[in-house]
């Protein structure tokens, strides 16, 4: 044989060196790196864990305040309905069956109420915070001289015996809740105050009442106190071991705690708000003042904060999350000491060091004995493939346990069969590739760059436009089509061999009185030659344009229909309006009424019920016929509407729109109207005809006369003496 000279390298090794030690020099290397990598991923590891539990634990408290201050709101909107509609008289004290039954309901309410613009007060509270079973009624207005009088409640809701007064005038009017609704003119969280009668910290959600006539008349609050349920709930809340979680306002002041104390220094009228700087636990004071420290002011805090800060040489992580609900602005601050999780830690670091040192010996031990494994199959097909090069063919590996190896030994013991099965499947490929190109309905030429057929195939398909001879091998495209035509395909041929890219056109050719619509594809064989395919495309043409007159007469009625048509989503906006609708609905144009209708149901319909109705008939029949309702035009103008429409469905059942038809009934129903008016006019006269003429019956008849004539001749005058 002959060949290059393979170059002899002085330093070789043997495969099974080759093998085990770069094997066990990357098991130490990946040893040390993944011991380094751990130790100084540890504190990362602290870190992460820290970050898990301190979302965890400040996303379980932001849930809890977010289901507190939903309730108190709820109950607003409820009061402030019973209110404006005389359910609940302030003035005159009536419905606080209603305030009982909510303070029955939701335990952590503590005081339910409304105040009046003439100073009126209602409301029922618990009677004590620590008592949250017995409650009651409040009510102070000008006949109690603005005096709040106390009234017990029985089993039943119902007011029962006095239960004393309070000394002091009130006027719900100057309270922090009242002002703050009337001032936001809708729903609002008072800032925390001392409550009226128990100095107690409080926060209000109140609401304003509004009349008719859009006229305040006085607002409803809720309160609950915060010491009581936001502090009992987070110091149940497990926070690691030593934990401890906050919450306070921006102004520094708490608002709850999960320690055990106090919210409110001092006593009587000198009673205020502790700070978080003064609390009597020292973790929160100090994380307070670290915050100071951090943020020139707390309003800095819009968004999610993960700090830390040392606190007697123990690292501390701090968690801030705002929390906001209208105008009530608060932080929730969670305080985790390092030394919670720590222990855990440094215990999976001792554990993952000697698992790591068993890992290596046990890696070494393998790696030796996979390597003596592995290089005895590899040193027989080295040997195979030696004799192979050397000229001796018939070879034979035996097989190995080893799929890779076993693989290679299999393809030197086929290799020639494989050969003859290669050329086999490629002739049996060849003649299925012409099968399929003689199956195709497509007039294929095989041409040169000036025009010449090198090869057809199909020529009978096109025969009876193009006829048999001039679509043979050796003949031109000027000679097979007429001038324009062979121009023109004689352009894209220039085009394809030009950019490489193919090319599409189509032609209408007409022979012999015979027309037809043809695709021609022309695509880059080689330098200098193209593969042209003809297809027949005559039925599709005339489908597009038998499709293209539907579509415009589909179009020219919808336009031109003398009734409304209408397309809309099941949300209740309009998909496509015809002008005739438009003009129903008193706009000039489909695309000014699709612009200025963005919702249906409270667009145009004058009772809203009927558009639930509507829709329910499309959900349950699939089609609304002969439905009518009144509805708004433009102007703001009343007319009555009859509407025909179905619901259209896909394949899954799914509405995708509502299609119908409508007319304008104005008139019709006025007709109707005014119909009935007549009947009940002539039934009215017919009544009174029919009256007359039995008086006249009567008057008419012998005996009426003849008591009229014994009338006539009595003597008035004897009669009565």
């Amino acid at each position: 044989m002959t060949g290059k000279t393979t170059k002899n390298f002085p330093g070789k090794f043997r495969l099974r060196t080759t093998l085990v030690a770069p094997f066990v020099l990357q098991i130490i290397a990946a040893f040390g790196l993944v011991g380094w990598i751990a130790y100084r991923s540890g504190q990362q590891a602290v870190n992460d864990v820290a970050s898990q539990l301190r979302t965890e634990l400040t996303y379980r408290i932001t849930e809890r305040l977010e289901s507190y201050v939903a309730i108190p709101k709820a109950i607003n909107r409820l009061n402030a309905i019973a209110f404006a509609q005389g359910d609940i008289d302030v003035s005159n004290p009536r419905g606080e069956h209603l305030f009982w039954q909510q303070m029955q309901i939701y335990p952590t309410l503590s005081f339910v109420y409304c105040g009046d613009e003439q100073g009126g007060f209602f409301g029922v509270r618990r009677f004590a915070e620590q008592n949250r079973t017995d409650v009651v009624l409040q009510l102070s207005n000008s006949d109690t001289n603005f005096i709040r009088q106390g009234f017990g409640f029985d089993a039943r809701g119902n007011r029962t015996v006095p239960m004393g007064n309070f000394d002091k005038p009130f006027d719900p009017r100057v309270r922090p809740w009242y002002q703050a609704a009337k001032a936001a003119g809708g729903e609002v969280w008072s800032e925390i105050y001392l409550a009226f009668s128990t100095l107690f910290p409080t926060v209000t959600a109140s609401i304003p009442v509004y009349d008719q006539n859009n006229s305040l008349i006085g607002a409803c609050g809720t309160d609950f106190f915060l010491p009581q349920e936001l502090s009992l709930f987070l110091q149940n809340l497990e926070i690691g071991k030593t934990g401890t979680a906050f919450i306070m306002e921006r102004s520094g002041r708490l608002v709850a705690t999960s320690s055990v104390e106090p919210m409110v220094i001092g006593e009587g009228e000198e009673s205020e708000r502790l700070l978080a700087t003064a609390s009597t636990n020292s973790i929160i004071r100090a994380t307070a003042e670290d915050l100071n420290r951090r943020f020139s002011n707390l309003n800095e805090i819009q968004s999610v904060q993960q700090l830390d800060f040392s606190l007697n040489r123990e690292r501390q992580y701090i968690q801030v999350v705002p929390f906001q609900d209208g105008n009530l602005d608060w932080l929730v601050v969670l305080t985790i000491p390092e030394s919670d999780f720590m222990a855990q830690i440094n215990a999976s670091r001792r554990n993952a060091l000697w698992l790591s040192l068993v890992t290596l010996a046990l890696a070494i031990a393998i790696g030796i004995f996979t390597s003596r494994w592995v290089t005895k199959p590899i040193y027989r097909v080295s040997h195979a493939s030696d004799k192979l090069a050397q000229g001796e063919l018939n070879q034979y590996v035996k097989p190995s346990f080893i799929t890779e190896l076993d693989t290679l030994a299999s393809s030197f013991n086929t290799m020639a069969k494989q050969l003859k099965e290669s050329f086999d499947a490629l002739r049996q490929s060849e003649a299925t590739n012409r099968a399929i190109v003689t199956a195709i309905p497509d007039l294929m030429i095989r041409a040169k760059g000036d025009g010449t057929y090198l090869d057809i195939i199909g020529s009978d398909r096109l025969r009876g436009v193009h006829g048999v001879r001039q679509f043979s091998p050796g003949r031109t495209v000027q000679e097979s089509l007429p001038p324009d035509l062979a121009n023109q395909r004689m352009h894209y041929i220039q085009q394809a061999l030009a950019t490489g890219e193919l090319q599409i056109y189509e032609q209408r050719i007409t022979i012999n009185e015979q027309t037809q619509d043809e695709e021609v594809r022309i695509l880059v064989l080689g330098d200098d030659e193209v593969l042209v395919m003809v297809r027949d495309i005559t039925d599709r043409k005339q489908a597009e344009e038998s499709l293209r007159i539907a579509e415009e007469n589909y179009r020219s009625i919808f336009e031109n229909a003398l009734e409304g048509i209408f397309q809309s989503s099941p949300e209740g906006r309009f998909i496509n309006v015809n002008p005739a609708l438009a003009k129903i609905y008193g706009y000039d144009s489909p695309s000014e009424m699709l612009e200025s209708i963005t919702d249906i149901g409270k667009q145009l319909y004058v009772d809203p019920e009927k558009r639930f109705e509507f829709k329910t008939l499309l959900e349950k029949q699939d089609a609304a016929i002969d439905f009518e309702y009144r509805c708004y035009c433009k102007d703001g103008s009343i007319i009555w509407i009859q509407i025909d429409a179905r619901a259209v469905k896909d394949n899954s059942g799914k509405v995708l729109y509502y299609e119908g038809i409508v007319q304008d009934i104005t008139d019709r129903k006025r007709r109707e109207d005014e119909l009935r008016r007549q009947l009940e006019e002539l039934r009215i006269e017919i009544d009174q005809k029919t009256r007359e003429k039995e008086v006249a019956m009567l008057t008419e008849s012998s005996y009426f006369q003849e008591v009229q004539q014994e009338i006539a001749e009595v003597d008035l005058d004897e009669f009565w003496s």
